[in-house]
């Protein structure tokens, strides 16, 4: 589910939740030492989130946000703010070579680092441990 969040709204911040969930408390952020991961640069993505960014001239980025039961992620194009938003059992993502690619749903979205910097390995590992926690809790 792709969200126009550029102006604060109830309404899509219920539909954000009721999808992935609430956000991490203060005291679950910093235990687990961050949510969040630095911005990455879109090389790749589905045709909707193609024609979204595709009215940007400039560089496509975009960042990554866990929540309790999803992964949101977030990016800009042309002073809108949009939110792709993730259930962790629709959620499937690889890192090959440098590239981070995620699928969910039917969008997908390939990643590289900027400025030729590396992928944020802990991070990644953060969303398959809470992912592989999600499939063995029934509840």
């Amino acid at each position: 589910m792709i969200l126009n969040i550029t102006y604060p709204d109830k309404k899509i911040k219920r539909e954000i939740a009721k999808v992935v969930g609430p956000s991490f408390s203060f005291l679950e952020r910093f235990k687990m030492k961050g949510i969040g991961c630095a911005k990455l640069q879109i090389k790749e993505a589905s045709s909707e989130i193609q024609h979204l960014i595709s009215a940007n001239r400039d560089t496509a980025y975009c960042n990554l946000e866990l929540r309790k039961n999803g992964l949101v992620v977030g990016f800009n194009s042309t002073g809108r703010i949009y939110a792709w938003c993730i259930a962790y059992h629709h959620l499937n993502i690889y890192c090959n070579g440098g590239r981070l690619s995620i699928y969910g749903n039917k969008h997908s979205l390939k990643a590289i680092p900027p400025f030729n910097g590396n992928l944020d390995k802990k991070f990644i590992g953060k969303i398959l441990k809470i992912k592989a926690d999600m499939r063995s809790d029934p509840y």
